[in-house]
Parts: C-alpha cells; sequence; structure tokens
C-alpha cells in the first residue's frame, strides 16, 4: 500500500509539466494516443462521448490529470487496456496526460 501511495505521489509530480498548453507537447501526445489508445478509446477532439471504454472527452470532463495518469500506468479496471508501466516513458505519459486534458470541453 506505501508502494501504491508513492507511485500516486509520483505521478502527480511527474504530470505538472505536460499541462502546459504547448503545441509540441499536445501533438506528441496525439501521436501517442493514436498509436496505443484509437484501437479502443476515441481519442478525437469533440469525438463521441461515452463511457467503455471511455472517450477521451468523457476522461477529462470527469478526472483530474493525477488520476488520468495513474489510470494509464496501472490499469485496474480492464483486463484488455495495456500495462503502460512496463513499456511507457514518463515524457510520453506526461504528454498523453495533457493531450486528453485538452480535450476537455
Amino acid at each position: 500500500m506505501k508502494k501504491f501511495a508513492f507511485t500516486l505521489g509520483a505521478l502527480a509530480v511527474l504530470v505538472a509539466p505536460a499541462m502546459a498548453e504547448d503545441e509540441p507537447y499536445l501533438a506528441a501526445g496525439k501521436r501517442t494516443a493514436e498509436a496505443n489508445c484509437a484501437q479502443c478509446h476515441n481519442t478525437e477532439p469533440g469525438g463521441a462521448f461515452k463511457l467503455y471504454p471511455p472517450s477521451f472527452a468523457a476522461i477529462a470532463k470527469y478526472y483530474s490529470p493525477d488520476v488520468i495518469a495513474m489510470k494509464i500506468m496501472y490499469p485496474d479496471h480492464a483486463l484488455l487496456m495495456p500495462q503502460f508501466n512496463k513499456f511507457m516513458f514518463r515524457e510520453n505519459v506526461n504528454n498523453l496526460v495533457g493531450y486528453i486534458v485538452s480535450l476537455e470541453e
């Protein structure tokens, strides 16, 4: 449990740089989404607002950036979602979270 709390705290610190509205980071986040998430999630701006699997617009509306990062790295809710903590770099997660948050309506 301590490891989980530490991981969650570390993710909160790591997500902050991705929140800058900087086009290169958002573009990189969109590319990461297209390569890793679009098979199941609607990742487009203005995309259909669905619940399962949730569209990125729905995720942005209902989750904080810290929770989004945690669910990307440690998906406890979907057996089909890849375990990104095993192969995704922190920068990719930051860019992906920044892109998701940018889709909030």
